[in-house]
C-alpha cells in the first residue's frame, strides 16, 4: 500500500528531504529482508536482548528468521533510496560522527545497502528513482513492527523502530496503526505494547494507556544453571 508522510515544519535534520515522502507499507512477510531489518536494528540502536544494558547487540539472525516467520502481524515500510540517503548525509554533516547509528561506507555491513545508494547517485538517478513505482523490491526498508497475538484474546507488539533520522514524519504511527487495524478485525482488542518510558508518549498518542491493574511488564532472568 502507497501512502505519504510529511515532515515537521521544524524538523532541521530533515531538511534536505522534500516536504512530502512516498512510502510503501507492506504486511507481507515476504517482503522482509533479513540483511536489511539487521541493519535497521543497528541504525535505530534497537537490542534483541531485553537483558542488554548497552543498548544494540549483535543480531542472531537465525533467531530473528524464527522471530518473523512465528509473527502474526508483520509491517515493513519502504521509502525510495536517495530519500533515505539525503536525510541521512543532511544529518551527518551536522552532528559530524557521534551520531550513534549511522555509519560511513567503509563501516557498513550490507552490501545490498550500498548498492541501492549507488543507483540513487546524482541527479539523473534520483529521476530515475522518481519516475519508479515505490515497491518493497526497489526501496529501503525505514521502518518496521511486529506483533504476536493467542488468535483469541491478547497480543503484544514488539520491535516498532524507524530510521531516526526519518522520525517525526508519522511512520511510527503508521505501522501502529496498521498492527491494531488487523488485531481489531480479528476480534482482539486486548493488545499491550512492550516499549521503554520514554515511548510511553507515543504509544499514548496512538491510542494506548496504562491498563486498569497497574501492571508493568516483568522479564524471567533466573539463569537455566542456578
Amino acid at each position: 500500500m502507497l501512502s505519504w508522510v510529511r515532515r515537521s515544519k521544524c524538523d532541521d535534520a530533515a531538511s534536505a528531504l522534500p516536504r512530502s515522502i512516498p512510502v510503501f507499507i507492506s504486511t507481507l512477510k515476504k517482503d522482509v529482508n533479513l540483511e536489511e531489518l539487521r541493519h535497521l536494528y543497528s541504525r535505530c540502536d534497537h537490542s534483541c536482548n531485553r537483558f542488554s544494558k548497552t543498548g544494540g547487540s549483535t543480531v542472531d539472525m537465525k533467531k530473528l528468521r524464527t522471530a518473523i516467520s512465528r509473527s502474526d502481524v508483520v509491517v515493513s515500510v519502504f521509502c525510495k533510496s536517495h530519500h533515505a540517503v539525503l536525510v541521512q548525509e543532511n544529518t551527518s554533516d551536522k552532528d559530524d560522527d557521534d551520531v550513534p547509528g549511522f555509519y560511513s561506507e567503509e563501516e557498513s555491513l550490507f552490501p545490498l545497502d550500498l548498492g541501492r545508494q549507488n543507483k540513487g547517485e546524482g541527479s539523473l538517478g534520483d529521476m530515475f528513482q522518481d519516475v519508479l513505482p515505490l515497491t518493497p523490491s526497489n526501496g529501503q526498508l525505514v521502518g518496521f513492527g511486529r506483533a504476536y497475538s493467542d488468535y483469541g484474546l491478547t497480543a503484544s507488539i514488539h520491535d516498532l523502530m524507524v530510521l531516526p533520522s526519518l522520525q517525526r514524519m508519522g511512520i511510527g504511527k503508521l505501522i501502529v496503526n496498521r498492527i491494531t487495524r488487523l488485531l481489531t478485525s480479528r476480534d482482539i482488542y486486548d493488545i499491550a505494547a512492550l516499549c521503554l518510558e520514554h515511548e510511553r508518549p507515543f504509544f499514548k498518542a496512538c491510542g494506548f494507556a496504562d491498563d486498569r491493574m497497574g501492571s508493568t511488564t516483568m522479564m524471567f532472568t533466573k539463569s537455566l544453571e542456578a
